[in-house]
């Protein structure tokens, strides 16, 4: 690997006698991680499922090592039904530090592609809100379809700048999380191509770029909230003085914790995370209620909709579930169901007015209304509990515990059509699931089922993800 000499003159300045150990890992290999997704299954659930998950990431609950030159897990069914999330294990870090509690209102500022998006969603459960947000259009993007493939659904998706994002949202998070772009000094390793784009003026850009972004937090956050800083660069620069900087120009705030970590001291790449918190919450400062916020019965949901909508609901949820109002048990408390330009979405009803902001999602997308019909969303499958899947009295049942089963699996996750000799399928929906685990949509035609699993999310031969 062909690394800028200025870089490795100012690593020998800042590292000292440890610099000979930093050039020492960039011959080692890089290493790979994936998390459980808790919102589906258990650590210990995933580890039965993938024989070759067993070696724990010690800074997260969740994340484990595997071998990348002996499985591909991003070609495993499993992947598609959203029970792990393929992560760098240092990146792990600062969504743990944070710790997000169920109920909280939790904002993720610079989220894309959504890796530390979806740890925080994993440990909010279905209650409290969380709003991910990137400036960026098309890795917001990506962002809302790893949200959606996910099974999250107490998120809200917004491609803002963080000075928009205040003006909406002025005191209204517990915690925040700012993984700021950076330099990329800590991903070298593992993409080496990054370092050819590395340069004094880009590590100054970085700078400026990170103080105005933190400059917004006193904004968003309430009193006695907190934030975690993180970045995967090694330049003080970027890290700890942006965080006494910070400290300086807002001294209500105080530090937690700070750490590095360093690829020569654990298996993973480059990491810095330091955690704050507003200093009035040491006053006796009473975390407000999160009545609105938390879990409720199901039948407080407030539903909204036009009867037209109202009406190809229930016709679908009778196809599925044998029953109108079936659909209701899987809504999560504490929110509303409305219709959007005939979009019919569950929303966090403490949601403040979002008119003004560029919004991709602002809820859990259940689906469409056309011409008095009813298309369940991609999003509504992904996001249904166990009990929605044992239910279902029109289902489509697909394993990937065998070879023969895992080739099934894999031509509905193609988007192939569905077709058995001697098997009639009846009209309407049927929910997909995979080892009882919800995967997808298909509907039935007679003789064959019409596969409707979404073209951007399909399986791709060759492709690694």
């Amino acid at each position: 690997m062909r690394l800028p000499p200025e870089f490795l003159q100012k690593m020998q300045g800042q590292l000292g006698s440890d610099f000979p150990r930093l050039l020492s890992s960039y011959t080692e290999p890089a290493t790979a991680g994936l998390r459980a997704n808790r919102l589906k299954i258990s650590p210990a659930g995933l580890q039965k499922l993938l024989p070759f998950v067993q070696e724990r990431i010690p800074w997260t609950s969740d994340g484990f090592y595997y071998n990348d030159q002996e499985v591909r897990p991003a070609k495993l069914p499993y992947y598609y039904a959203g029970l792990y999330y393929i992560q760098e294990p240092s990146a792990m870090f600062p969504a743990e530090l944070l710790a997000a509690c169920p109920g909280e209102r939790v904002l993720d500022l610079c989220a894309a592609p959504g890796g530390k998006s979806l740890q925080l969603a994993a440990q909010l459960g279905a209650e409290g809100l969380l709003v991910v947000n990137d400036p960026h259009p098309q890795r917001s993007r990506v962002l809302l379809k790893n949200i959606e493939r996910y099974g999250v659904v107490n998120a809200v998706v917004l491609n803002e700048t963080p000075q928009r994002l205040s003006q909406v949202f002025a005191g209204f998070f517990d915690k925040i999380l700012i993984d700021a772009p950076c330099s990329g000094e800590g991903m070298f390793r593992k993409k080496p191509d990054m370092a050819k784009d590395w340069s004094e003026e880009e590590v100054a850009k970085y700078a400026r770029w990170q103080a105005a972004i933190l400059a917004q937090v006193p904004k968003l956050l309430r009193r006695g909230g907190e934030v975690v800083y993180s970045t995967c660069t090694f330049s003080k620069e970027e890290n700890e003085e942006q965080v006494f900087s910070f400290l300086s120009s807002f001294p209500g705030f105080e530090l937690l914790t700070m750490r590095r970590l360093w690829p020569y001291e654990v298996k993973g790449e480059g990491q810095f995370a330091a955690k704050m918190r507003s200093a009035a919450g040491q006053k006796g400062e009473i975390k407000r209620p999160f009545a609105q916020g938390g879990h409720t019965s199901t039948n407080e949901a407030g539903i909204r909709l036009p009867e037209p909508a109202w009406r190809a609901l229930g016709q679908f949820s009778q196809q599925v579930w044998g029953s109108a109002e079936r659909w209701q048990e899987w809504l999560p408390g504490g929110g509303n169901v409305v219709e959007r330009d005939g979009h019919v979405l569950w929303e966090k009803s403490f949601l403040p007015p979002l008119r003004g902001l560029k919004v991709l999602r602002s809820g859990w997308l259940l689906g469409t209304v056309e011409k008095g019909r009813f298309r369940p969303s991609p999003a509504f499958a992904l996001g249904l509990p166990p009990e929605a899947v044992c239910s279902a009295i029109q289902r489509f049942e697909l394993s990937a515990r065998r070879a023969e089963e895992s080739s099934q699996a894999i031509r509905y996750l193609r988007g192939e059509t569905i077709q058995y000799e001697g098997k009639a399928w009846a009209k309407g929906w049927y929910l997909v699931s995979l080892d009882g685990f919800p995967l997808g949509w298909a509907k039935g035609a007679g003789s064959f089922l019409k596969n409707e699993f979404p073209p951007g999310w399909r399986w791709v031969e060759g492709e690694e993800r």
